[in-house]
């Protein structure tokens, strides 16, 4: 998934096309989608953030070697920068080649959810910058909403560990990697409900 000039993450859709306000030119954080899915934005950066294993695992699908390849270490926080914008990037092992992010700065604390095991076991190891935003609230959690789309094998399954990954952080915003409309049992669980259609 891309970033955005202020840090908010998207999983391109090559089918769809993304206005001036919509570009996601900023760098490539290594989930799940990146290795299945990888469209890259007209205009990018060419930055690609995640675990060295991670990027080992993307280099060796052929990727180009001319990319800024940044290796996170885990529970670590990093300070990346795009366009003069600074945030802080931590990578949060959930289980093998599977993660989550965790983004802030002074103004805002992002959860961006990829795909989740049956524990959330990971919580307590996640390191001390984590708790503490946990301990205040975070701000918008992003998950991808593959679950949702498809009913692939374990499907079911991600959408109750989804669920039970919200139900325990209580973002105040939740939104979709993919730009599409969310369950309205995961909106009702945020702090400050978002309005939807049905």
């Amino acid at each position: 998934m891309f970033l955005n000039v202020i840090g908010h993450p998207l999983i391109l859709n090559p089918t769809k096309r993304y206005g001036v306000f919509e570009q996601h030119n900023g760098p490539l954080l290594l989930t799940s989608a990146a290795f299945k899915e990888h469209v890259l934005p007209s205009n990018w950066c060419g930055e690609v953030y995640g675990t060295s294993e991670d990027i080992a695992r993307f280099q060796d699908m052929g990727m180009a070697q001319t990319y800024k390849y940044t290796a996170l270490k885990p529970h670590e926080p990093m300070e990346i920068e795009y366009r003069k914008i600074k945030n802080i990037l931590t990578v949060i092992p959930v289980a093998q080649n599977t993660q989550l992010y965790y983004l802030h700065n002074d103004y805002v604390k992002i959860l961006i959810v990829d795909r989740l095991t049956g524990y959330l076991d990971f919580i307590p190891k996640a390191g001390a910058t984590f708790h503490r935003a946990l301990g205040s609230g975070i701000d918008v959690m992003y998950i991808d909403d593959l679950c949702y789309i498809n009913d692939e094998d374990g499907a079911e399954q991600q959408r109750e560990y989804l669920y039970m990954l919200v139900q325990l952080i209580r973002p105040k915003y939740l939104y979709s990697l993919r730009q599409n409309q969310l369950p309205s049992y995961l909106l009702d669980l945020c702090v400050h409900k978002i309005l939807y259609l049905d």
